[in-house]
């Protein structure tokens, strides 16, 4: 998860976070319909859409609810969520008909993937919240849990509290690493001036965190060894070639290795999707099945590029997240479910040509493809390559795939997209979404999160967010005001702003690429889409990262 450069923010900002949040029970919109397929209990690692609204989005498509605590419980940036509740939410709620429970370790323990890079919860208190796996399996011992722990990353959150420090911290994590295992003389002397310059506290504190969030990941797996657990797994945050992260990683390996979960516990790059992956891979795993994954890479190069805020190659980020979902990677000539185009840097001009019409040629045969685009343009690395968008928008493409991301980091496209496309896919193979009465809702559910993704990754960071932070890129050079949060004036004004300009552009959207079609539902029925409704548009956290889409799409049956 990374921040973008916005504006400082003073304490009563979080009294308008907190009357925004207290406004909507639970992230995306809650589900009316009584007889889904299925129900899965989740506990998001915070309350962005991408942890909590993509995960419900992606279980209606399998027709399946996805619940999670009341929005307020799940904290706001810096504002830790309330394990106390969560856990009172957690054992007072029926599980009857449940599926699984899905957990994020670092919000049970700490509040959140913010809170648990500092030292506020400490490891004592934080062990004693996970004894909550134990009541669980004592006495729900026949549904599964499925849990995903976060390693730290090298830098602190950034916000108006670490303004001067998140980028030295990083540097002092990534040296801790480095000087010992390249013995740089010269690297060894900036490592103890940033030491020399950093107060004792402050260093404290992110070592601290580091130590307890190392043995919380540890008992994790003792956890799994103990059968508390299901399914785990280690989810490295935004990460460095060197850096302290890499000898947590190593004190995992090796206790996995001790255990014999070395081939059941993961280790890789990724956070936010956390959530996702295990919605896919619970539904699958209740299917008893694999799917069968075709890579499509746009080049070679691509496939050992170590892409930004990771740590290991591509095909390692790729062929973890394609397990971790339940699926099985398989190669571009082998027999495959459906085919994961990776749009990625390290390609030539050439070879993204072939990749592009390779990719538009499938799809315009009824080949099943998804695509996750991690060619990110600059200067925030987030949003589409408006390459492939305007091959779309021309070929009239853009409702084909069955699976679509392009967002932030390699690891949150891929595992936005993978889980996206094996729900689409797993309900064509074996009809995991319940009978014909909720073939049109699948079908919605299925258009409705693809419409999300365009907006979100294309309209939003590619329009929208890339022109507001422009405006604030020139006010922070002419002021001298650089900070990572907005005050309350400018949060308001531009959660005003991203709704106006968002909303025209989506609806625009949506009339060129979804109004009036029509879709082939299984039987005798299609499914013909009427309109936009409930469109609402809004920043949730006090800064431009990220912004909360919600619609419902008008459809009706129709005879074919």
């Amino acid at each position: 998860m990374r921040s973008t450069i916005n504006v400082v923010i003073p304490v009563i900002r979080i009294i308008l976070i907190i009357l925004a949040v207290m406004s909507v029970e639970v992230m995306g919109k809650p589900s009316d319909v009584k007889d889904r397929a299925g129900h899965l209990t989740l506990v998001p690692i915070d309350d962005r859409p991408a942890v909590g609204q993509f995960a419900q989005m992606i279980g209606a498509i399998a027709d399946r609810e996805v619940a999670m605590p009341p929005r307020a419980m799940l904290g706001n940036f810096t504002r830790p969520g309330d394990t106390k509740s969560i856990g009172k939410w957690l054992r007072e709620r029926s599980y009857d008909g449940t599926d699984a429970l899905i957990i994020s370790v670092d919000m049970l323990a700490y509040g959140g993937l913010v809170a648990s890079r500092r030292s506020g919860v400490d490891e004592e208190e934080a062990r004693q919240r996970l004894e909550f796996f134990r009541w669980f399996k004592g006495r729900y011992p026949k549904i599964p849990v499925y849990a995903f722990s976060v390693i730290m990353r090298v830098a602190p959150t950034a916000s108006a509290a670490t303004v001067g420090l998140h980028d030295r911290l990083a540097r002092f994590a990534e040296l801790k690493d480095r000087v010992p295992r390249t013995g740089d003389a010269t690297l060894a002397r900036e490592l103890a001036e940033l030491e020399r310059g950093l107060a004792p506290e402050v260093l404290e504190d992110y070592l601290a965190a580091r130590r307890r969030n190392l043995r919380i990941n540890l008992a994790m797996i003792d956890l799994v060894r103990d059968g508390q657990v299901n399914e785990l797994i280690l989810l490295q945050d935004d990460a460095r070639q060197y850096g302290l992260h890499r000898q947590d990683q190593a004190v995992l390996r090796a206790r996995l290795k001790a255990e014999g979960l070395e081939g059941r516990v993961p280790i890789y790059n990724g956070t936010d999707e956390g959530s996702l992956s295990l919605v896919s891979r619970a539904i699958l795993d209740r299917q008893g099945s694999r799917l069968r994954v075709g890579l499509v890479y746009s080049s070679e190069k691509s496939r050992e590029m170590v892409t930004p805020y990771e740590d290991h190659p591509l095909r390692f980020t790729v062929e973890n997240q394609v397990r971790a979902a339940g699926g099985i990677p398989v190669g571009e000539g082998e027999r495959a479910d459906y085919r994961l185009f990776i749009n990625a840097p390290g390609t030539s001009d050439a070879e993204f040509e072939r990749f592009s019409a390779k990719m538009l040629g499938e799809l315009k045969s009824g080949v099943a493809v998804a695509l996750a685009d991690l060619n990110f343009p600059p200067p925030h690395r987030s949003g589409a390559d408006l390459r492939i968008i305007e091959a779309l928008r021309r070929a009239k493409l853009f409702d084909r795939f069955v699976g679509y991301a392009a967002w932030n980091t390699a690891g949150n496209t891929l595992g936005t997209t993978i889980p996206f496309a094996n729900m689409r896919i797993a309900d064509r193979k074996w009809g995991i979404g319940g009978g014909p009465e909720s073939a049109a809702r699948r079908e919605a559910a299925h258009l409705e999160f693809l419409l999300n993704r365009y907006a979100g990754d294309y309209i939003y960071h590619d329009i929208v967010r890339q022109e507001i932070n422009d405006r604030m890129r020139e006010e922070a050079k002419r002021t001298g005001a650089v900070s990572y949060e907005l005050s309350p004036e400018k949060y308001a004004q531009l959660d005003a702003e991203v709704a106006a300009k968002m909303t025209p552009l989506i609806e625009k959207f949506f009339a060129e690429s979804l109004a009036g079609r029509s879709y082939r539902l299984k039987g005798a029925k299609r499914l013909e889409v009427k309109g936009l409704r409930d469109l609402r548009v809004y920043l949730p956290w006090a800064r431009t990262f990220e912004c909360v889409i919600e619609f419902r799409l008008d459809y009706a049956e129709v005879a074919r």
